[in-house]
């Protein structure tokens, strides 16, 4: 059997610092997570009451009004005055 030749191996004599440091926050304040938001956002549109429009109450940041909403787009909901709410930017909504 062949022997292998000997390899030289070089000391480390410094620190190797080549990761990255990583920090990951979530705020946790009385925000529901966003997938709950979407599953009732689902609920309103997928009822059988739900022909057009439907009445709601929307809680975001700024406070708390009713809208009629009439669509749905990826991010954000439509009014029948014509607004975009984003989906984003809503605490809770409930029907009315």
């Amino acid at each position: 059997m062949k022997e292998l030749p000997k390899v030289f191996v070089s000391p480390i004599e410094k620190k190797i610092d080549n990761n990255k440091n990583l920090f990951y926050s979530r705020l946790l304040g009385d925000r529901k997570d966003t997938k709950d938001i979407l599953k009732e956002i689902d609920s309103i549109f997928h009822s059988k009451n739900f022909v057009y429009k439907s009445k709601v109450e929307i809680t975001t940041k700024d406070g708390v009004f009713e809208e009629v909403i009439v669509g749905r787009t990826g991010t954000s909901l439509l009014t029948m005055d014509g607004k975009s709410i984003l989906i984003t930017e809503i605490k809770d909504i409930k029907k009315i």
